[in-house]
């Protein structure tokens, strides 16, 4: 009984030390990014359910400020609808893998805009997304253009490879980022109009390969890696 009472306990001090440290275990058992409250960051593998465009304007909140009427100086209200310039979209996808902070349900739904048409990580059944949580009413939206393809290996463990976007985080990559040989023929990025320095960061040597003017990444990274790549450059200041 004594024993069976010391099993249980150390359950219950287990359970609660993985809520207040809140890692996460990738399926190579390694910790990562797990959660943090202070970050307004969820990160996960989802698998697409619906992607639907809407008009963002018919659901824009009006506002209503004071002012002051210029013929007779009474004070009166204003009422301003604000218009959204970009495509917008209802998404619903399947939550396959949580990578930062939780999420509420094993489905999600949320909002996302994008200004040159249907967001790019629609392309795909499943993709790595980050949202942001308005606070106030609960709902979750996109991160304007973030997103990362998602693979699995051999094992069946999920891995993607890294993006980089300013010196910065090519320096990050070339420091930090170890990953391991892929080949990744099928993803592939246009170099056109391009200048050499522009290709010297969005597709350093170390991670990806030159061939008839277009870059293949050669390095592919697993996610508790790529979750740190992305909380140290891409959304560090959140």
């Amino acid at each position: 009984m004594k024993t069976r009472y010391i099993i249980e306990l150390l359950l219950i001090v287990t359970i609660f030390a993985s809520c207040n440290s809140a890692f996460i275990n990738t399926s190579k058992n390694i910790k990562h990014g797990g959660a943090n409250d202070s970050i307004n960051l969820y990160a996960f593998v989802g698998e697409k359910i619906s992607v639907i465009e809407f008009n963002p304007n018919d659901e824009s909140e009006k506002m209503i400020e004071k002012g002051i009427d210029e013929d007779t100086g009474d004070s009166i209200q204003m009422t301003h609808k604000k218009y959204v310039m970009d495509n917008a979209f209802h998404c619903k996808y399947k939550v396959l893998k949580t990578l930062f902070n939780y999420l509420p349900n094993d489905t999600i739904e949320f909002i996302a805009y994008d200004h040159y048409g249907e967001p790019g990580f629609a392309q795909k059944d499943t993709i790595i997304l980050y949202l942001t949580k308005n606070k106030e009413t609960g709902k979750f939206y996109h991160k304007k253009y973030q997103y990362d393809y998602v693979s699995k290996d051999k094992n069946g463990n999920f891995f993607s490879y890294p993006k980089f976007l300013t010196e910065k985080d090519t320096e990050y990559g070339n420091e930090n980022i170890k990953g391991f040989n892929v080949d990744l023929s099928t993803e592939k990025f246009s170099l056109f109009n391009l200048n050499t320095n522009v290709i010297n960061i969005y597709y350093p040597q170390n991670f990806y390969k030159i061939e008839n003017n277009y870059a293949i990444p050669t390095k592919g990274i697993y996610l508790y890696e790529l979750i740190n790549f992305r909380l140290n450059t891409t959304f560090k200041d959140l």
